[in-house]
């Protein structure tokens, strides 16, 4: 009932009450290939101000692939929680009456440069004539399909993916806000001026990872960060701190984006007993540790291995 909303409901309308005051089930208007605009997963709802959204609806594609398999949970859960913020907003006559809020949402197949050209559609409008001059053989007007206007756009998931977004956004100066990207590099405004973020960065993250490694009172400690921005900058980050406080950082890996555990399982980087890694009498190194997992494909946040 209207006046007797939870945190719960309020939470799910941030991002999109931030968009709006900076920018003064799946059944949209429009779904498939939309003319004028050669994107196969996309959404497109009709509305007086069109959010744009990015998602990784799939995953990253192999053998040429951009795209992959579906990913449920980081996707598409997180792409229905954006329709269902727009549909109770749009049903709420209280909250933006007389106005109705319209989205173009694409997908991301988890990978920086297909969202970069994807994202070419939020800022197309901005580019483009509006064709007046043009005229058909038969002296009418041509039938064009004007993109949308895009006032602002939720996403990206993946750090690397927002950076790169980021960087075509703010030249047309069109507001961005992520939900899951955590880089400590998005938090420099004079490089991302247009972007903002529901989500700490993960200087935050580092810092607890040295609390815990105080408080256990280790002193020796090795790191494994899935490659990219966030696992990167995150190493980084724990790196600093951790020498800050007298931590000693003994070596550091890195794990491929979206590797199969099992290759990298039978990979013998560290003999038993050196120093650093997590051992036991049948796993030599954190390699075999991974490996013998049921999980095909990871994207690891920064992780650390305490020698025990």
């Amino acid at each position: 009932m209207p006046g007797k909303r939870g945190w719960g409901w309020w939470w799910a309308q941030l991002p999109l009450c931030l968009l709006l005051s900076l920018s003064g089930p799946w059944v949209p208007s429009s779904l498939g290939k939309p003319k004028g605009h050669p994107h196969m997963n996309s959404i497109r709802i009709d509305g007086d101000i069109t959010l744009g959204g990015l998602f990784p609806v799939h995953g990253r594609g192999s053998e040429g692939k951009a795209c992959g398999e579906l990913k449920k949970e980081k996707g598409i859960h997180r792409l229905e929680a954006m329709l269902f913020a727009l549909d109770r907003i749009n049903n709420d006559p209280d909250l933006l009456p007389n106005i109705t809020l319209g989205a173009r949402i694409l997908d991301t197949c988890s990978r920086d440069t297909h969202a970069l050209e994807q994202s070419l559609t939020f800022v197309q409008a901005l580019i483009e004539k509006d064709g007046t001059e043009v005229r058909c053989g038969s002296g009418g007007p041509p039938i064009i399909t004007k993109p949308e206007r895009v006032v602002g756009v939720i996403g990206a998931s993946g750090s690397s993916v927002s950076i790169m977004v980021a960087n075509i956004l703010r030249l047309f100066k069109i507001p961005q806000i992520s939900y899951a990207s955590t880089a400590p590099d998005l938090s420099d405004n004079s490089r991302y001026d247009f972007f903002s973020r529901v989500v700490p960065s993960d200087t935050y993250q580092a810092q607890a990872m040295v609390d815990i490694v105080r408080a256990l009172k280790w002193n020796y400690v090795s790191t494994l960060a899935s490659e990219g921005s966030y696992g990167e900058s995150g190493v980084e980050a724990f790196m600093q701190k951790s020498r800050e406080d007298g931590c000693v950082w003994a070596e550091g890996g890195e794990w491929p984006r979206c590797p199969w555990i099992q290759h990298h399982g039978q990979r013998q980087h560290r003999p038993r007993g050196s120093p650093g890694w997590l051992g036991s009498p049948r796993m030599a190194n954190p390699w075999m540790l991974l490996g013998a997992s049921s999980v095909k494909c990871w994207s690891l946040p920064l992780s650390f291995v305490i020698n025990l």
